[in-house]
């Protein structure tokens, strides 16, 4: 029986069940029928069992479920009976709750399809869709992955998905950034298929190794995985040169590598040259690095290194090399420069070379006196004779120095200082003529001016005692007039006259003669000790009056008093009180809460004369308090008398006027010095 008369024949069956179905609804009483589970659309991976849920309310003895699936909502099951032609499906559930599950095992993709689960007396039948899932077996194909991108081109790339069901939906990534997931074309071919392009308009040298990934996902999770397949851009590229540093500064001698980072694709080769000449001799070329040992002042200047990989254009850097090295006198000045003295414009240039340049300076040997460079002097004379160092130096290690000698040559010069000589008559007189010149002197003579300006010689025959002295030295000489025993009549203008090959030069001395006085000294000398001896007697008698002396001598006895063990000497008999160990008589004070021996009557005896044998009974009193005061009434008023106390131990005290007593002014000095 072929596919066409059985399909018939299936025909057939459906109406004639409908049609059953009719007459039945006709003669049974219908009754209101619903769903209490309401069938869903599933989702089950292909060789799995898929179950569509399905239950009633309201059912009765006479009512039918149907099952209607693929193709074309065939009948499946009537009842819970199911078509012999679905050997792998089944009606499970409880009856008496009204379920009828349709269970199929072992699903393959002919299963898949529309569903309805439906009695008689629904208003509404629910169709539901089984989705059965076949996972792709291999990930999906990419189109272009071995081809070469040239920078500035376009590029495409194609990936596709033949197997699956679902087909999966296709996604480009870069990393985890999503490039394009649209215009997803699906084929209908044999065998079905889907297809996704990433396109590049204008590809650059940063595109280059750039890692792409087409993502396949059929979109269910729980049942399939994704798959992706990958590949990395091959994009071709002209070079890029970079220089690390544009300057390099180098010290001569050491050894350099210059390096030249090139970025291309593919390799290029690299080459080196120099701008402004050859490349040194012993340079040595490694790959992209040029190797230039033990550099030498010149070998600086600027260095090119060429990239070139057959895409235009080529790569180029450059940098720039400075050589350091110490400064080198390049001047052509004797050892040995001469100036004429007196003259005017003298100037000694220095020339140097070194890198960074080197600043040029003049310095006197053997000081740290530097000039600057020229050498200039607007006025010469023999000090500025010597020798002289001219100094370049840029911060290198050493310095680069050159000696030369300026030799003043020309007419003496006397550079005496003390022009005036004074001296007593008597002593030797010293007239100094100190000379510089260069040539040395060929004469050197002294003249004593007379008047009328004439000069006449001095020589040693005019008078015994007068010699000339001299002696060499490295800038001249030195010439001395002595004079012994100088009189009145030697005193005067003198000249020292001298002479070179390049002509004379006249210095005057001015020499003054003093006269001896004894008397004046003698004198001078008795003047000052009276002086000092008039000196020493008013300083005395101020200390007597204001009482300095009397108290440095209480001081010392109190000193005593308190540092010395030794017994007190007995009290005068006027003292001693009567009938007691000490004598009768003795009458005592509260002074400031002490009580002390009251002081006894005036008498002949000297008035400290109880201060001194007992400086701890007796209060001490300063000098001028020794003078009885008189009440009105004429009664003693000693006692009462405030210069009792003593001086330094009273608060506020003051001293009174320093005019001795009347009972004192006329006894003569010593008594007021007593007083």
């Amino acid at each position: 029986m072929t596919s066409q008369s059985r399909e018939m024949e299936l025909r057939r069956t459906e109406w004639a069940v409908l049609v059953i179905l009719v007459v039945l609804s006709r003669l049974v009483r219908v009754h209101a029928v619903s769903y209490r589970v309401r069938p869903e659309s599933l989702a089950v991976r292909e060789g799995q069992t898929a179950t569509l849920r399905c239950a009633f309310l309201g059912l009765t003895s006479q009512s039918v479920v149907f099952w209607e699936g693929p193709p074309n909502f065939a009948v499946i099951s009537t009842g819970r009976e199911v078509d012999p032609r679905y050997p792998r499906h089944r009606i499970i559930g409880d009856p008496e709750r009204g379920e009828y599950h349709l269970e199929i095992k072992d699903v393959n993709i002919r299963e898949e399809g529309g569903y309805r689960c439906s009695t008689l007396g629904l208003t509404e039948k629910a169709e539901v869709t089984l989705n059965v899932v076949v996972p792709m077996k291999k990930p999906p194909e990419i189109k272009g992955r071995d081809v070469t991108f040239t920078a500035g081109q376009p590029m495409t790339l194609t990936c596709v998905a033949t197997e699956g069901n679902p087909l999966p939906r296709l996604r480009w990534f870069n990393a985890t950034k999503l490039l394009q997931q649209t215009n997803q074309n699906a084929m209908a071919e044999v065998v079905p298929s889907v297809s996704l392009d990433l396109v590049i308009p204008e590809v650059a040298r940063w595109d280059h190794g750039k890692n792409v990934t087409c993502v396949a996902d059929q979109g269910y999770p729980d049942l399939t995985t994704n798959m992706a397949a990958s590949t990395i851009l091959n994009v071709h590229y002209p070079p890029i040169v970079r220089s690390r540093r544009q300057t390099l500064r180098v010290s001569e001698g050491e050894t350099l590598d210059l390096s030249c980072d090139v970025d291309s694709n593919p390799q290029a080769a690299v080459s080196w040259r120099k701008v402004d000449g050859d490349i040194p001799g012993n340079a040595e070329i490694r790959g992209n690095e040029l190797r230039l040992p033990k550099l030498s002042r010149t070998a600086a200047g600027g260095y090119r290194c060429l990239a070139n990989n057959g895409i235009l254009p080529s790569g180029e850097g450059s940098v720039t090399l400075i050589v350091l090295y110490p400064p080198s006198i390049t001047s052509g000045f004797e050892d040995k420069t001469s100036a004429l003295a007196g003259g005017e414009g003298f100037s000694l240039r220095c020339e140097a070379e070194g890198y960074p340049k080197p600043r040029v300076r003049w310095r006197r040997k053997g000081t740290k006196l530097y000039f600057d460079n020229p050498l200039e002097f607007t006025q010469i004379d023999y000090d500025m004779e010597g020798d002289y160092e001219c100094v370049a130096s840029n911060g290198q290690i050493r310095n680069a120095v050159r000696h030369t000698f300026v030799d003043v040559i020309g007419k003496p010069y006397i550079n005496t200082v003390s022009l005036k000589v004074s001296v007593r008559s008597g002593d030797t007189a010293r007239l100094v003529c100190e000379i510089l010149s260069d040539p040395l002197p060929e004469e050197t003579r002294w003249l004593r001016r007379g008047p009328g300006q004439q000069d006449k010689p001095v020589t040693a025959s005019q008078r015994p005692g007068i010699r000339q002295e001299e002696r060499s030295s490295a800038s001249g000489v030195t010439n001395t007039l002595v004079i012994s025993h100088v009189g009145r009549s030697d005193g005067g203008v003198y000249v020292c006259e001298t002479t070179n090959t390049f002509g004379t030069f006249q210095r005057e001395f001015h020499m003054d003669v003093k006269a001896t006085n004894t008397q004046a000294v003698v004198i001078a000398s008795v003047t000052v000790i009276v002086l000092l001896i008039l000196f020493a007697t008013i300083f005395i008698c101020i200390a007597k009056r204001t009482g300095l002396t009397e108290r440095v001598r209480r001081e010392k006895a109190s000193t005593s008093d308190l540092t010395l063990p030794r017994a007190l000497p007995p009290l005068p008999s006027y003292m001693v009180p009567v009938g007691s160990d000490l004598g009768d008589g003795l009458e005592m004070q509260d002074f400031k809460g002490t009580l002390k021996p009251r002081p006894p009557p005036r008498t002949d005896l000297e008035p400290y004369s109880i201060g001194l044998s007992y400086p701890s009974l007796m209060h001490p009193l300063p000098p001028y308090s020794t003078v009885e005061r008189q009440r009105p009434d004429g009664e003693d008023n000693m006692l009462d008398s405030p210069y009792l106390e003593d001086p330094w131990e009273t608060e506020g005290f003051v001293m009174p006027p320093s005019v001795p007593p009347k009972h004192c002014a006329d006894k003569g000095i010593n008594a007021i010095t007593q007083c």
